[in-house]
């Protein structure tokens, strides 16, 4: 009598032969090559609404015929079928869209969060039955993306027959690059002049500068627009006497940043690597698939205890007592709609340290998740604020020994580093932001709107009292023209439609694919340009379907009704019904012919 079988089948066929060595005989290991079935690629809608109820079609995929071939006579010979399908909606879907063409039998659902021996063991230690709310979830956005675009896209025609699809969450993201279009064609650049004074107080080095802030007691909200007026402004500050204002030194602390989610790895990956969100979510794939990370498609910045006590220990064996905290740091995952209790990406193994074990790619990213794990952990880092008013008067300005308002008041302000904390191990990402944006400045690139190059802290300020005299060493009017906003970057697109909960982590990067593909977006030199084509479907679709998916709030909205379709809270199918009727009646309003929501069979 040949001894008991489970058969685990997992979506990549990379992850086989790792997962069979921790589990041994007993088990056998394959891989449905991620979807197995779907709705048709094109012919129909293939989705049908009656009395209240949805019903899709679905069919196997093609390419996925051999590989449901295998399954089913593997699973015939095993003694228990455990589904390890990647754990989050989609997964749960892939598993349930396996059991549905393997056949009635009893199916058990295993999850593993990475590829690890503890991980997999205690996974297949504790299966547990399908959870058909998540599979609710993914279905109800599976078929609101099809009607959406089988709705819609007929509409957009009339545009011409490059306007080729419409999509719930790839509108809403040209949108928001069309709008920036719009906002920088309608930008009208003003040129203007700061005043920048070099000081000293005699004996008390080094030097420092200031720029103009207040005039007659005013702040200076209107810039010095005017070239003259500039020049006499300096002519007549350069005859006056500078005295001390006001000196105010404290302390402020840098806490560490939350461990990455899908949308952050891709933002500091574009930044720091630049590498696209593309490339990123394949290079993160590799990573879990290798066990080298925990799974990649989240928007949690939870940690597992035992995660955090391996920090806790790498931070007190490898750094001075003072960079790690009393407490463990808890982050709190920010972003709008966060789904699962995934944790955030992680090393599965940080004692190994960062050690290239794969291509040169593979191993920068790994090292930068490594670096942001190891560093959300230690403890804060602290700097020394130094703000320094200078008044500039005429000689006469103290009366009695209280000035009267200075004609004008000149601020500097400084920065020191005391400690630096986690930033010892990581980069301070604002002082990389700043130095990102002086790259493109120097290369031609907008920067923010009505910004400066310059930093806003300059170096250690001398602590100087009220009162004290200085010397001018220099004043002059330096000429700045006024920036429109920056484009989108598909990393900034990212981090903005995470940010107000439009789209999930899984989708993001084929989003942003799917609108440069289209030639909705171009992209040049890493900015997104929405191209004439974008700009003609966004007005049209907003003109029509104001109120509805192409609305940040609404779509945003949408996703808390898949939260809560995931939840057991609400059922999937009036969902989807209602918001297809609502875009059924704009579609038909812009043109469409018919109903497409008939009644189909049940796949």
């Amino acid at each position: 009598m040949l001894p008991p079988m489970k058969l685990v089948i997992v979506e990549s066929p990379n992850k086989t032969r790792k997962i069979r060595e921790f589990l041994g005989s007993g088990y056998r290991v394959a891989a449905s090559f991620g979807h197995v079935r779907d709705l048709p690629a094109s012919g129909e809608l293939s989705v049908g609404f009656a009395a209240g109820r949805v019903l899709p079609t679905y069919v196997p995929l093609e390419r996925s015929r051999q590989a449901i071939a295998d399954l089913t006579r593997q699973a015939a010979d095993a003694d228990e079928v455990l589904l390890a399908t990647d754990p989050d909606r989609e997964g749960e879907a892939i598993a349930w869209h396996i059991s549905q063409l393997l056949g009635t039998r009893a199916y058990r659902r295993v999850v593993f969060h990475s590829i690890t021996r503890a991980e997999v063991l205690k996974a297949v230690a504790s299966p547990r039955d399908l959870d058909l709310h998540l599979v609710d979830a993914q279905q109800a956005r599976r078929v609101l993306d099809r009607v959406v675009g089988w709705l819609v896209s007929p509409t957009l025609r009339r545009l011409g027959k490059d306007a080729r699809s419409a999509g719930r969450v790839q509108s809403v993201a040209l949108r928001l690059v069309a709008e920036r279009e719009r906002e920088i064609q309608k930008f009208n650049a003003v040129d203007y002049f700061i005043l920048a004074a070099r000081l000293e107080r005699p004996g008390t080095p080094p030097p420092f500068q200031a720029r103009l802030v207040a005039w007659k007691g005013e702040p200076l909200a209107q810039r010095l627009a005017d070239a003259k007026v500039a020049d006499q402004t300096v002519a007549w500050c350069r005859r006056q006497e500078w005295r001390v204002q006001g000196c105010e030194r404290r302390e402020q602390q840098r806490h560490p940043p939350a461990p990455f989610t899908t949308a952050t790895v891709q933002q500091a990956a574009s930044v720091r690597l630049g590498l696209n969100p593309d490339a990123t979510m394949k290079l993160l794939q590799g990573l879990f698939e290798d066990g080298r990370i925990t799974y990649h498609r989240t928007d949690s910045t939870a940690l597992a205890p035992e995660a955090i006590a391996a920090a806790r220990a790498l931070i007190a064996r490898d750094f001075p007592k003072a960079y790690l905290p009393a407490q463990a740091v808890v982050h709190a995952t920010k972003a709008a709609n966060a789904q699962e209790a995934h944790e955030a990406i992680r090393p599965t193994h940080p004692e190994e340290g960062v050690d290239a074990a794969g291509s040169e790619a593979a191993d920068k990213l790994y090292r930068l998740i490594w670096q942001r794990f190891i560093a959300c952990q230690m403890a804060p880092g602290r700097d020394q604020l130094t703000t320094l008013d200078v008044a500039c008067a005429p000689g006469a300005w103290l009366v009695a020994g209280r000035p009267p308002q200075p004609m004008g008041v000149f601020q500097a302000k400084g920065k020191v580093v005391l400690f630096d904390g986690w930033r010892r191990l990581t980069s301070d990402d604002a002082t990389e932001e700043r130095a990102v944006r002086k790259r493109k400045a120097k290369a031609g690139a907008p920067a923010k709107p009505g910004g400066d190059e310059e930093d806003e802290f300059a170096g250690e300020l001398p602590m100087l009292q009220p009162g004290d005299a200085l010397n001018l060493l220099e004043l002059d009017a330096q000429a700045r023209t006024t920036k429109p906003p920056s484009r989108y970057t598909q990393a900034s697109l990212i981090k903005k439609l995470e940010h107000d909960g439009i789209g999930r982590p899984s989708t993001y990067a084929a989003i942003m694919r799917t609108i440069i593909e289209r030639a909705y977006v171009a992209e040049k030199q890493r900015k997104l340009h929405a191209t004439e084509l974008g700009l003609a479907v966004t007005d049209f679709l907003v003109r029509h379907f104001s109120g509805n998916f192409i609305d940040l709030g609404y779509t945003a909205r949408l996703e808390g009704d898949l939260d809560r379709i995931a939840r057991g809270e609400t059922g999937w199918e009036r969902v989807v019904t209602e918001a297809s009727h609502a875009v059924l009646a704009m579609a038909q309003r812009a043109g469409l012919r018919g109903n497409p929501l008939a009644p189909a069979g049940a796949g």
